[in-house]
């Protein structure tokens, strides 16, 4: 029996996740990205800005801690260092993938890749050269590109994306964001932190909107207690150049007003990367994705698509799942996308994560039960100094399921893995609050939310239990 020869297009997450698992399974990979490999998410996005976010949150601890505030010398600036360990950690990454790949045998080429025909690929150098590439099956990973407005047009310096974001060599003094999605919320947690004056302009009704309100509400709270304007409900009407910056005219529901600033952020959110010639290959696609069923088939035979290109949720973790599954199917392994919960994590100060309904969504599926546990009763989120923040549940009156963790506060995003497995588990409340968790710890507090939904949290004093 022939070797398959299987062609993946685009290096991120999903793309040499696929290209590793169709290699343990005996496929010849050749794996073509013409940037860098790890694609936005390890270059661009989710690595280089969670980076930034660490140190920023630790320059946060040392501002506000007893012990070592004396520490920090007047005018401080960290920008440089912070962007020198930020190249040091991708590229270590970065490394470490190059280096997976090539254990695995796959022929990683740099180049544009487009379709000839169905099972022909077209690669372009930069040089000029083109090479012609068959497969037996082809996975399509193109991934994605920051969304613009009509009004606003990039110009890298004083209007910016996330990508220039991530190399801005000197904290701007006043800086808006325009969007108010995980992307907006994670560059004012940065900026803020180092010091910025930053303005926030969301035309939908709440910033992150889809996620639990209750969070929600606590994040606005809490970025505005340090210092971020936002504005909600509002839109960048026009916008002229000033001397040294921007001249923003802002409408809101109070009227127009004027904002200026140093730099402007579009961070509206992203969409899927559709530049191939699809029509040459018989795949159908639409202006939210190439369309695939759950088995990650495209329309056209033996071509394959995931990642941030088919639309739906762009999260790295999601995109290698898929990955996965187009690799295993691609090498006639039958395997169908299930429908697991997905657990979102936010890494604004304090963190955000959650999965599953919100409270708005349960009740209007039937009646629920609440319980939620403050973090200043968690001895493990009051000796790190952080202790914003809370846990809340939501289960189902009658079976007692867990139906939605809501987390806003310390090691939130650890938390969630401990919630996703007992919902995927289907354990059930009571099951969970009778568990032995170690002592000090986050999880302490999330078994303390989980008795609120009882009203029998243990570290809750009697008048604020919830039944």
């Amino acid at each position: 029996m022939s070797v398959k020869k299987i062609v993946v297009i685009g290096g991120g997450p999903g793309g040499y996740v696929a290209a590793i698992r169709a290699a343990q399974l005996g496929a010849q990979v050749t794996l073509i990205e013409r940037d860098r490999i790890g694609g936005t998410c390890l270059n661009r996005g989710c690595i280089p800005t969670k980076v930034l976010l660490s140190d920023a949150k630790m320059l946060r601890s040392l501002k506000g801690s007893t012990v070592f505030q004396s520490l920090l010398i007047e005018k401080f600036n960290p920008l440089e260092s912070m962007m020198e360990r930020k190249k040091k950690v991708v590229q270590e990454l970065l490394k470490g993938v190059e280096m997976l790949l090539e254990s695995y045998r796959i022929t990683v080429k740099q180049a544009q890749a487009d379709f000839l025909r169905p099972n022909q690929v077209i690669l372009l150098y930069r040089d000029g050269r083109k090479e012609i590439l068959e497969a037996d099956v082809i996975i399509l990973a193109p991934g994605s590109k920051s969304k613009l407005l009509s009004n606003i047009s990039p110009d890298g310096e004083k209007i910016i994306t996330s990508d220039e974001a991530l190399e801005i060599n000197e904290i701007p003094e006043e800086i808006v964001i325009v969007g108010g999605g995980y992307i907006g919320v994670e560059f004012a947690t940065i900026f803020n932190i180092l010091g910025s004056k930053v303005t926030m302009i969301e035309i939908l009704d709440n910033i992150l909107p889809g996620l639990e309100d209750e969070l929600v509400r606590n994040l606005r709270r809490f970025l505005e207690r340090d210092g971020i304007k936002i504005l909600t409900k509002s839109k960048v009407e026009g916008l002229r150049q000033a001397s040294e910056g921007l001249t923003l005219a802002v409408n809101t529901p109070q009227g127009i007003q004027e904002v200026s600033a140093e730099k402007l952020l579009l961070a509206v959110g992203r969409s899927p990367k559709l530049e191939l010639d699809f029509q040459k290959a018989g795949v159908d696609v639409s202006s939210t994705g190439i369309r695939v069923n759950h088995r990650m088939e495209t329309t056209a035979p033996h071509i394959y698509a995931i990642g941030d290109a088919i639309g739906g949720t762009l999260l790295a973790h999601v995109a290698m799942e898929e990955g996965l599954v187009a690799a295993e199917n691609g090498m006639e392994i039958d395997h169908e996308i299930e429908d697991h919960l997905i657990p979102l994590c936010i890494f604004t100060y304090p963190e955000i994560a959650s999965l599953g309904l919100t409270e708005k969504e349960a009740k209007e599926k039937g009646t629920v039960r609440i319980g939620r546990f403050p973090f200043r009763s968690n001895p493990t989120a009051v000796i790190a100094g952080e202790t914003d923040g809370l846990i809340k549940i939501i289960v189902g009156r009658e079976d007692d399921r867990i139906l939605g963790v809501h987390i806003i506060g310390h090691h939130a995003s650890n938390l969630i893995s401990i919630a996703s497995n007992l919902m995927e588990q289907n354990v059930k409340a009571k099951e969970f609050s009778k568990l032995i968790q170690a002592h000090p710890t986050t999880p302490e507090a999330l078994k303390e939310a989980f008795l609120d939904v009882d009203g029998l949290a243990i570290h809750l004093p009697k008048p604020l239990r919830r039944p």
